[in-house]
């Protein structure tokens, strides 16, 4: 008899974390070539920046609604596109952008503050991250699922939704807290490692 593990991590999740990490890789090798001409206005402007953050009096409901709009939209594309024919195009494409996105964005902050600058990228990710990328997890191995049962004729499109709209409500309840914990912590967070 067999010993059998058990599985912790769909397909489509360790395709996601692939993705991402090549997207990452990506980002970091493109902002490390092109890091004079990229980032030579960018840093002198997060410079300024980081002199006036700990006066700088931040809204935090115009955080949360830019957090929301942005967090919102990549949820509201997921969904969309799952009832596509090129959603397993789509949802790789969206892994390798985030991952491009972090890339730059972490080696900005290496290029800044050297090995010190990991912890200021994951002072830009976190108290949110920690809801944020479950959440993502979640609807896409969820999206996934749609889309392959789309072609399924022993279950109807509406009942197929139905059944799957709790993960779905769950991810977006996630993502909008995840949006909340971006607002009202994350600059506190940022103050703190920049002062």
């Amino acid at each position: 008899m067999k010993n059998q593990t058990k599985k912790t991590l769909s397909n489509t999740s360790i395709s996601v974390f692939l993705f991402v990490a090549a997207g990452l890789s990506l980002g970091c090798i493109t902002a490390f070539i092109l890091r004079n001409g990229l980032y030579s206005y960018i840093f002198h402007l997060y410079r300024t920046l980081l002199t006036q953050l700990q006066s700088l009096e931040v809204d935090r409901q115009d955080f949360f609604l830019l957090a929301f709009r942005r967090t919102i939209k990549y949820f509201l594309l997921l969904c969309f596109f799952s009832f596509t024919n090129i959603w397993k195009y789509y949802y790789r494409f969206f892994s390798l952008y985030i991952g491009f996105q972090h890339g730059l964005l972490l080696a900005f902050c290496l290029q800044l503050n050297g090995l010190w600058g990991i912890v200021g990228y994951l002072c830009f990710l976190l108290p949110q991250a920690l809801l944020i990328i479950p959440a993502f997890l979640m609807c896409i191995d969820h999206c996934e699922y749609i889309h392959n049962e789309l072609h399924n004729i022993t279950i109807s499109r509406h009942k197929l939704i139905l059944c799957e709209f709790p993960f779905f409500f769950l991810s977006a309840l996630l993502l909008i807290l995840g949006c909340v914990l971006e607002a009202c912590g994350n600059p506190g967070l940022l103050r703190l490692y920049f002062r």
